[in-house]
């Protein structure tokens, strides 16, 4: 089954059989859908945030909104059983270079590898992703027993468009509760009132 892609820069989908793959000497790897993208990110060192035609610049001045994949068959009522899985994180170099750019691409800019794989962390033990992946573990191993799946599974389920979307969508929240915080804080913070200087009293 072909895999989905999205473009590092515009956030586009890749069809299966086209587009570019560029790594870097430190192991990161670039998804490009046309060499327009690969040029501004790789030549120009544009950011896809202040580029008017990606998709990361035309989200965050809403205007397009991406639908949440539906839940699948089965998911909500294995949350109400109690029958969610529990998921083993890769850690460290085991995290794929195009994650840690998806996470720095929705939650950055420019977030220090141990930021987004601490934000991945809290991804793999979101409720968010369990619902979406048991059922999935479940339909693929059948009547196979098991109380937590593994990495190899679990990044095989973020190879998929359902997880992809599944992680897309935690960090699109993560984003909005991130802002949202930061202008909280700024309504909060309280005003700093200037001492009124004291008049020196003048000798007898």
């Amino acid at each position: 089954m072909p895999i989905a892609r999205t473009c590092s820069f515009c956030g586009n989908d890749i069809e299966p059989g086209t587009g570019r793959m560029f790594i870097r000497r430190d192991g990161t790897i670039y998804l490009f859908c046309s060499g327009k993208c690969q040029r501004n990110l790789l030549n120009l060192g544009r950011q896809a945030r202040r580029t008017r035609w990606t998709r990361q610049f035309q989200r965050a001045k809403g205007l397009i909104e991406e639908e949440a994949p539906a839940a699948p068959p089965g998911a909500v009522e294995a949350e109400a059983a109690g029958g969610l899985l529990g998921v083993e994180a890769p850690k460290g170099k085991g995290v794929p270079a195009d994650v840690i750019e998806l996470v720095d691409h929705r939650l950055g800019p420019d977030l220090s590898r141990p930021q987004a794989e601490a934000y991945f962390a809290r991804f793999s033990d979101s409720n968010t992703l369990k619902v979406q992946i048991s059922p999935w573990y479940r339909k693929k191993h059948g009547a196979k027993h098991v109380e937590k799946i593994e990495a190899a599974e679990f990044l095989a389920f973020l190879e998929t468009p359902q997880g992809r979307n599944t992680l897309k969508r935690w960090l699109d929240e993560e984003s909005k509760k991130i802002k949202g915080r930061g202008s909280a804080e700024a309504e909060e913070a309280p005003k700093v009132e200037a001492k009124a200087a004291k008049k020196a009293k003048k000798g007898a």
